[in-house]
């Protein structure tokens, strides 16, 4: 298709700005992206959709238009109402055709219409049978066909199981069960890669290829990725699992749309709570338009995914790591920061902070240099106490940030407690404190074979109890006794001492 063949499109309403001698340009594909350097991520030939959240100035937009390279038009969208001078002068100067879009319409409007078109096109082309299965998926995916049915139509073809994951190792949809073990390490393959596609070997021998969904994700983090059995495929096959990532691209901009109008919905109640006037009923009648009940349980999530420059991925991040367990209702409130807020229907606290917790670890194996760390707040059950909910897993956060750790999280039942104090302590006296009260410990069971340390840990847990820590440890209380006095003698310290208990408990909680 070409550039003057979208534009007579009606239901886009696409208005030119730059370019309009250039527009029998040939569309052959369409991207989305927002970085400010997308060299690497579009193609020749390639409708480029932005929201330009990349612009700060003059100096960006000419960057911007400069890697962009021989694509066939930009099209600005919602993130300002007018795309700003400076980049209109950037296009008109590199013979770049610019399109606006209006506000109430969807990029993945956009995308569908282009990938129908080109449909079309591929229609007039005598069909090769690598190439009429390529026309199968992107017709079912416009005709409404779900992600399961792509993934079990390539998984056909192919004749091999084929599954879409998140970076976590969740299973988003797959042709058939995937074992969790697998999981996790497909996930840290993907993580991990120099690059992609890879492959992972499995502990029976078997392959599973790995390859990445959509180049535009600003972080592998923040991005999906395709998993198959065996090897990775070559010449016609393996252009049925680019169609696919492809498409499965196309159906996650469609998802990210929706969650843009659910964001704007949050953004308006932060706004009014911090407002200071905030009347229950507004916050009550915004609570409703986002779905959030608060009768079973509310508490807010806050989230830090500091990268070192790549883009934003705090919001996708935070989505992704509430799911499946608790879905919430995420916004952005800073370049690197994100909030949800998770009702708790049929789970506790307790659970989403664990369920949070494990699926940040897995992410810790692509973080590089860079750090997550969140704060839960404690629960309400009203929406009169929401802006003080939004606070605790803000302050909460901050806490959580003091700590050295890659990833941390902070609760609001610990912003009362004593790891508030021992989060606000510098990361190295933690671990010299530790090291003066436990460090022979932890030398003498690493030379011997033995189980001090734990000893320790289970013996103040059990508030001194000889009987419960011997249970507890499966062992004679003969036993746990010679074991506290080998503690108290490699230490130099009194476990009969209340002091001295308080000491090494906060020993063992600082890392």
């Amino acid at each position: 298709m070409r550039l003057r063949d979208l534009l007579q499109a009606d239901q886009l309403a696409l208005k030119v700005l730059t370019g309009h001698d250039l527009l029998d340009r040939r569309v052959r594909g369409v991207a989305t992206t927002d970085l400010p350097d997308p060299a690497m991520f579009v193609k020749t030939g390639e409708l480029v959709l932005t929201e330009l959240t990349w612009h700060t100035g003059p100096a960006s937009s000419r960057d911007f238009v400069r890697s962009l390279g021989d694509v066939a038009a930009l099209v600005a969208g919602t993130a300002l109402k007018v795309p700003p001078a400076d980049l209109i002068d950037a296009c008109a100067e590199a013979g770049l055709p610019l399109l606006t879009l209006p506000v109430d319409v969807p990029f993945s409007q956009v995308t569908e219409h282009v990938l129908r078109a080109l449909i079309v096109e591929l229609g007039t082309t005598p069909p090769r049978p690598a190439y009429a299965a390529r026309r199968r998926l992107a017709s079912t995916l416009v005709d409404g066909g779900s992600l399961t049915k792509l993934v079990t139509a390539v998984a056909g073809e192919l004749d091999v199981p084929c599954w879409v994951l998140s970076p976590t190792g969740r299973v988003i949809v797959g042709s058939q069960p995937l074992g969790v073990a697998a999981r996790l390490r497909l996930a840290h393959t993907f993580l991990t890669a120099r690059f992609l596609p890879g492959m992972v070997t499995q502990e029976d021998g078997t392959a599973l290829s790995v390859f990445p969904v959509g180049k535009g994700a600003s972080h592998r983090i923040a991005n999906w990725f395709l998993a198959y059995a065996g090897e990775q495929v070559q010449g016609e096959n393996e252009d049925l699992i680019v169609e696919l990532a492809a498409l499965v691209a196309l159906e996650r901009s469609r998802l990210e749309a929706a969650q843009r109008i659910e964001r704007r919905v949050l953004d308006q109640l932060l706004t009014l709570l911090e407002s200071g006037d905030a009347a229950l009923p507004g916050v009550v009648s915004r609570l409703h338009t986002l779905h959030v009940e608060t009768e079973h349980g509310l508490v807010a999530v806050a989230l830090s995914a500091r990268l070192g420059g790549d883009g934003e991925v705090a919001v996708p991040v935070l989505a992704e790591l509430l799911r499946p367990l608790a879905p919430g209702i995420v916004t952005a409130t800073g370049p690197a920061e994100a909030l949800a807020l998770v009702p708790l229907a049929g789970n506790t606290a307790e659970e989403l902070t664990n369920h949070v917790l494990r699926g940040a670890r897995t992410l810790e194996a692509g973080l590089g240099e860079g750090r997550i760390t969140l704060g839960v707040s404690s629960v309400t059950t009203g929406p009169a106490a929401l802006s003080s909910l939004i606070e605790e897993a803000r302050h909460a956060l901050t806490l959580a940030a003091l700590g050295g750790e890659r990833v941390s999280v902070v609760t609001g039942d610990d912003v009362s407690s004593h790891r508030t104090l021992l989060a606000a302590i510098p990361g190295e006296l933690r671990r010299a404190f530790r090291a003066r009260l436990l460090g022979r410990l932890e030398s003498y069971d690493a030379a011997n074979q033995t189980d001090l340390l734990e000893t320790l840990q289970a013996y103040l847990e059990e508030s001194g109890s000889w009987t419960a820590t011997a249970e507890r440890l499966h062992v004679h209380v003969n036993t746990l006794r010679y074991r506290v006095r080998r503690i108290e003698e490699l230490t130099g310290r009194s476990l009969n001492s209340w002091d001295e208990r308080v000491d090494f408990m906060l020993a063992l909680r600082m890392r």
